[in-house]
């Protein structure tokens, strides 16, 4: 009688315990390192001119910055996208269910091609500008009705 509590125990311990992990990447960078040579390529990134979003409801209380990941990498994967232009998240939170929002516009890259002289001046363009872009977060709280 024991042995059978014991098994039965075990068991509901071992399929309780059971989860599912998943997770996926969007990012990457370039090879560097010593002995490594690498010229540098350029392509064009084609730009979807209609933005597009996407809604998911949280199921457990999970990191926010992992779910921002998790919601722009099924996004590109549904749309078979390389890159999410200027994504804009939003989170509403009500009763303990959160609900994040992504918005942006999807883009496609185009055209791999060596590196050129003209290509060098619009690169030295491309970094000022990016040094002059700053980044804010407002948090909006409501209150309950």
């Amino acid at each position: 009688m024991k042995t059978k509590i014991l098994i039965l125990s075990l068991l509901a311990t071992t399929i309780i315990s059971c989860n599912t992990i998943k997770s996926g990447t969007a990012k990457t960078i370039d090879i560097y390192g010593a002995g490594v040579l690498h010229k540098p390529v350029i392509a064009d990134l084609e730009v979807n001119p209609q933005k597009t979003s996407k809604t998911i409801k949280l199921k457990s209380i999970e990191s926010l910055e992992n779910a921002k990941n998790e919601i722009v990498r099924e996004l590109l994967k549904e749309n078979n996208a390389d890159l999410l232009i200027e994504p804009k998240f939003e989170s509403t939170t009500i009763n303990g269910k959160t609900e994040l929002t992504v918005n942006g516009w999807l883009a496609f890259y185009k055209n791999f091609r060596p590196i050129k002289e003209e290509d060098i001046k619009f690169l030295e363009i491309k970094t000022t500008i990016n040094n002059k872009v700053e980044k804010t977060q407002p948090v909006i709280l409501q209150k309950k009705k």
